[in-house]
C-alpha cells in the first residue's frame, strides 16, 4: 500500500502534466469491443478523471459488436460492401435501438458517485445531442448503401458550448439529415471528423491556447479488429 510521502511524490511528478493538459480538448473514440470489455467501467472512470482534472472530453463511442449480436439474435444476416455495412430499414431500427442502449450504459457509468468508488462525490455532466448532420453514402459500385451515411457537418459551436459548461460531450455513431432521416455512421470516421472540425476552428482563431488531441482508445487499451461502425 502506498505511503503518504509516495502519494505526495506522485502528485508532484504529475503536476506538470496536469497543468499542461488542463483546458485542452481530448476527442476519444471507444469502439464497441471496449464497451463489452471487463475493464470498461475503469476506463470510463479514467475518462471522468480527465474531466475532473480540467481536460475537456469529447467521447465518441461505437457499437458494432452489439449490433452484430442483435442482428444474429433476430436471424438477420448483415450485408457488407467493401467492409461497409449496408443499413437497410430493418437494420436501421436495430442500429438505433442498440446505439441508444450503449449510450445509456455509458451515461450511467459516468454518473456513478457512490461511496468508495473512483467518482465518489463527483458531479459530472454528460451531454449528447444532434451535434452531427449526416448524408447518405449513396450508391457505391452499383450497390445502394441505404441508410449507411457519412458526416456532412459537425456542430462544433454546440459542442464547444457544452465543453465550456464543463460537460463531457458524448457522441453516438448516428447522424441526422436536414429532412429528419437517420443514418448509421462509422465511429472512427466520426471521431476523426469531430477532431478535424475542432482543429480547423483553432486554426481559424489563430489561437493554440486550447489545443485538441485525438485518442483512439481501441488502439491504446483494447486492440480489436476492424470497427466499421
Amino acid at each position: 500500500m502506498s505511503s503518504t510521502p509516495q502519494i505526495i511524490g506522485w502528485f508532484r511528478r504529475s503536476a506538470p502534466y496536469i497543468n499542461a493538459h488542463r483546458g485542452r480538448v481530448f476527442v476519444i473514440q471507444i469502439d464497441g469491443a471496449a464497451v463489452n470489455a471487463d475493464g470498461f467501467a475503469n476506463l470510463l472512470h479514467d475518462v471522468a478523471l480527465l474531466n475532473i482534472l480540467g481536460v475537456r472530453v469529447v467521447l465518441v463511442h461505437g457499437a458494432r459488436p452489439q449490433i452484430d449480436a442483435e442482428l444474429k439474435a433476430q436471424n438477420i444476416v448483415p450485408a457488407f460492401s467493401r467492409a461497409i455495412r449496408i443499413t437497410d430499414l430493418a437494420c436501421l431500427e436495430i442500429v438505433k435501438r442498440v446505439v441508444g442502449s450503449v449510450r445509456v450504459q455509458i451515461e450511467s457509468l459516468l454518473s456513478m458517485g457512490v461511496a468508495n468508488s473512483p467518482l465518489a462525490g463527483a458531479r459530472l455532466r454528460v451531454n449528447s445531442g444532434n451535434f452531427i448532420t449526416a448524408r447518405p453514402l449513396g450508391v457505391r459500385d452499383g450497390i445502394d448503401l441505404a441508410f449507411t451515411g457519412e458526416v456532412r457537418r459537425v456542430d462544433r459551436q454546440a459542442i464547444e458550448h457544452q465543453l465550456e459548461l464543463g460537460a463531457i460531450v458524448l457522441i453516438s455513431p448516428i447522424g441526422y439529415s436536414p429532412t429528419g432521416e437517420v443514418f448509421n455512421l462509422s465511429g472512427p470516421e466520426l471521431a476523426t471528423r469531430v477532431h478535424l472540425a475542432r482543429k480547423e476552428a483553432f486554426e481559424w482563431r489563430s489561437s493554440y491556447r486550447r489545443q485538441s488531441s485525438f485518442f483512439l482508445m481501441r488502439t491504446l487499451l483494447y486492440s480489436t479488429a476492424k470497427d466499421r461502425r
